[in-house]
């Protein structure tokens, strides 16, 4: 199961940073520590493109109330894990 959950988080934080890719990042290269906003100022147009565009790779449904919990990549894919388990 644990081996399932890996995939999974490893599929999600490719599939960030491929989005992610097509932003300059402040300081070194795009990591799961990558801040969004201090390191890549993605804006809140930005941010609202990436969530649909993740919302249609991964058939789920983002709550914006849950970006009050996201600051750094890794962030945002925990709460996508989150969403996909919760919905399979």
């Amino acid at each position: 199961m644990s081996h399932d959950t890996q995939d999974l988080e490893q599929e999600i934080l490719d599939v960030l940073f491929e989005r992610l890719s097509k932003f300059p990042v402040k300081s070194g290269a795009l990591s799961a520590d990558t801040s969004l906003v201090a390191d890549m100022n993605l804006d809140s147009v930005n941010m609202m493109e990436l969530l649909m565009e993740v919302e249609d790779t991964f058939d789920v449904s983002f709550p914006l109330n849950m970006m009050a919990n996201v600051d750094t990549v890794q962030n945002l894919a925990d709460q996508i894990k989150l969403l996909v388990e919760k919905k399979s």
